[in-house]
């Protein structure tokens, strides 16, 4: 299984909940729609006034996990609203591959 993982800031509450809003409505839709596709979370530490957001995707493969592929494979897409709304975000995504796991992410 390969993880997909990706880092943003929100710089409010407000800007937080909007992008969970958005990444729900549409961006992890989409996700499932395609082949290879495990699951997906958002996940957030505050800090100070500053939210620190980790986008995490699972992937059957490092191929499937290419479907976002719009220029070099660790290249990260990032809407225009999307960059518009957040205070940074990370240009590259990084890769890694599963070695064990246990519970939900257990694919034995």
């Amino acid at each position: 299984m390969i993880i997909r993982w990706w880092r943003a800031v929100a710089g409010s509450q407000e800007v937080l909940d909007q992008y969970a809003d958005h990444l729900a409505r549409t961006t992890f839709k989409e996700m499932a729609e395609l082949p290879g596709h495990l699951g997906a979370t958002l996940a957030v530490k505050v800090k100070g006034q500053d939210y620190e957001l980790v986008v995490s995707s699972l992937w059957s493969d490092l191929a499937s996990a290419g479907h976002f592929e719009k220029g070099d494979f660790d290249d990260a897409v990032v809407k225009p609203s999307t960059q518009k709304l957040l205070k940074s975000f990370d240009l590259k995504v990084e890769y890694f591959e599963t070695v064990v796991a246990t519970g939900v992410l257990d694919t034995q």
